[in-house]
């Protein structure tokens, strides 16, 4: 019986551990003409990766942070566990980078086929949206963002979010670039801003950063790997047997 209270606290304890992690955190690896593992979904597909070599800045910071961004709408309902970007970091000045994710209604709400769209973001779905770079590694890299238990929301089919990524003024517009291609994505389209707090939305060929057509950044999203809940299903399990040995006696 103690052994099975002693397991019990372990995997309890695991699970809290893993349960408060609180950052984002951010890891690179990989290759640039294919998505690690496999995502639930991609804005460009790996046969069109290679042509992901125009690393994107924000606008011209005109307030505490810039923005890039890239909408999406799922085919299926999944969980997210993490993403990548085929992204740059190019200065590390200010560890104070954000990161968010907006749910912006139903698909079409934003055209993905207009340069004229704009998008209003109301209250980012995580919560804690900081994230540190520790080091500067320069050119192309496929970087990815693993989320914390709280983050891992769950994503809606038909339903389309946008992802945007916070340039602190202290790194410039350029402090991390965002690799895009000119393959069109029918989930959504990249866009950018001056003022990340309360600037508008607009697609980089609105803010003159493309030509007129709209431009897709590289994004792969993942759904929570099944050992998760296995993990929690095991912890269910346990609870189960020891109470059930209790009341037997």
């Amino acid at each position: 019986m103690k052994n099975y209270i002693k397991t019990l606290a372990i995997l309890s304890a695991l699970a809290l551990a893993t349960s408060v992690q609180a950052q984002i955190t951010y890891s690179t690896g990989g290759s640039l003409t294919a998505w690690n593992g496999t995502p639930v979904y991609v804005s460009l597909a790996n046969s069109a990766l290679s042509g992901a070599t125009t690393g994107q800045g924000d606008q011209t910071i005109t307030g505490t942070y810039g923005l890039m961004a890239e909408t999406f709408t799922p085919s299926s309902s999944f969980t997210l566990g993490s993403f990548a970007v085929l992204m740059g970091m190019n200065n590390n000045t200010d560890s104070s980078y954000q990161i968010n994710l907006y749910d912006l209604g139903t698909a079409g709400t934003v055209s993905v086929s207009s340069s004229a769209a704009t998008y209003t973001p109301v209250t980012s779905l995580f919560s804690d949206t900081s994230i540190s770079f520790t080091s500067t590694s320069g050119g192309e890299v496929q970087g990815t963002f693993t989320l914390p238990v709280a983050d891992q929301v769950t994503l809606n089919a038909g339903e389309e979010y946008a992802i945007e990524i916070w340039n602190p003024t202290a790194d410039g517009s350029a402090g991390i670039t965002w690799f895009r291609g000119s393959t069109a994505d029918p989930g959504g389209q990249m866009f950018s801003g001056g003022d990340a707090v309360g600037g508008a939305r607009n697609t980089l060929a609105a803010n003159g950063q493309a030509g007129g057509a709209p431009r897709t950044g590289a994004l792969a999203l993942y759904q929570v790997p099944e050992p998760a809940s296995m993990t929690l299903m095991g912890l269910g399990m346990l609870a189960g047997l020891i109470f059930i040995r209790r009341r037997n006696g």
